[in-house]
């Protein structure tokens, strides 16, 4: 079992390869009972795993083509960069962890994703060539947040970022993009994208715990500060985006409490421990990110103010707003050199 000094400060490949203890099977088989259920996450993804090629033409064909409404197109180029460039850090993230996890199991859960990050890197791009929506760039927050995590050496920060949080908000993306049913392949195409990346949430879930129960109060803190800067890179991108959403005529109030509702479920499965050796409780999700349903209520009717919401707040969220596009196009050009 990998051990919270390992991921918090990996080592090098020439003091830990190759790994002997997974080729002894008394040390793995004590481990068996507690890796079983991660072991499925790599063997469910060869199950459901697609032909991207094969599915997109299928739904092309089924469909008559693809007629993406030129009024919107400008609108979901926006949304488009941050899933598309998203999948290609996903795809790098998890290459990164496959081969940086000394767990067998853990390492191959984080293979099969590769191979899902992929997929759903080229038929996406495929996707948005067919159907004439530009590749657009990504916007200033969202390029900060991907390269962060792309340059982290901290496995759990790695890990936190990629399978708990940014992983939370593409299924909630998929899934409000995908219910609007703006182009009828899109929406049918996002559908396996959706499956995926609910299996990739797993890695994190069954990983995490046993690495966060023994974090020490100093590490808990700076994985939360870490976790509350993602966070932020998040909230200002989705600023950027309301006019996009709102072209799109995508809830974005609606998404949000989604991916919500995601980010409670994932903390409910990790204090139920896995097995009996496996750390249950507060402990298991020691250091994460949580926000009250009261706190998430106010931030909500912040954001999304009805017609009746007094002057002051409006004001407040326009500038609020204008601040963040200020700080999106003074972030971007660094992603254009």
């Amino acid at each position: 079992m990998t051990s919270p000094r390992d991921w918090l400060h990996p080592r090098r490949a020439r003091d830990q390869f190759p790994p002997y203890d997974t080729g002894d099977p008394a040390i793995v088989g004590q481990a068996e009972a507690r890796t079983s259920t991660l072991s499925r996450i790599y063997h469910k993804g060869h199950e459901q795993a697609w032909d991207g090629r094969a599915v997109l033409d299928e739904l092309v064909a089924r469909h008559g083509g693809i007629r993406f409404p030129d009024e919107q197109r400008d609108a979901f180029a926006r949304v488009a960069a941050v899933l598309l460039w998203g999948e290609l850090a996903a795809w790098s993230i998890s290459a990164d962890l496959a081969l940086r996890l000394d767990d067998t199991p853990a390492k191959m859960a984080a293979s099969s994703q590769v191979f899902d990050e992929a997929r759903h890197f080229y038929v996406l791009r495929e996707y948005l060539w067919r159907a004439g929506v530009p590749v657009a760039h990504l916007g200033g927050w969202s390029r900060t947040l991907l390269v962060e995590l792309l340059e982290t050496d901290n496995l759990l920060y790695k890990v936190v970022g990629m399978q708990l949080l940014v992983e939370n908000t593409a299924l909630a993306l998929f899934k409000l993009i995908a219910d609007r049913r703006l182009e009828p392949v899109l929406s049918d195409l996002l559908y396996y994208f959706e499956r995926d990346e609910a299996r990739h949430v797993g890695l994190g879930v069954l990983t995490l715990p046993p690495i966060l129960a023994e974090l020490t109060d100093r590490e808990a803190l700076a994985l939360w500060a870490f976790q509350f800067r993602i966070n932020l890179y998040m909230f200002a991108g989705g600023l950027t985006l309301r006019d996009a959403f709102r072209a799109l005529g995508v809830d974005q109030r609606a998404m949000d409490e989604y991916g919500m509702r995601l980010h409670g479920d994932i903390l409910r499965r990790m204090r139920k421990p896995s097995d009996a050796t496996a750390p249950s409780g507060a402990r298991s999700i020691r250091g994460l990110f949580r926000i009250s349903k009261r706190s998430q209520a106010r931030v909500a009717a912040f954001l999304f103010p009805g017609p009746d919401a007094p002057a002051w707040h409006r004001r407040t969220l326009d500038a609020l707003v204008a601040a963040a596009d200020r700080g999106d196009r003074w972030l971007t050009p660094r992603g254009r050199t």
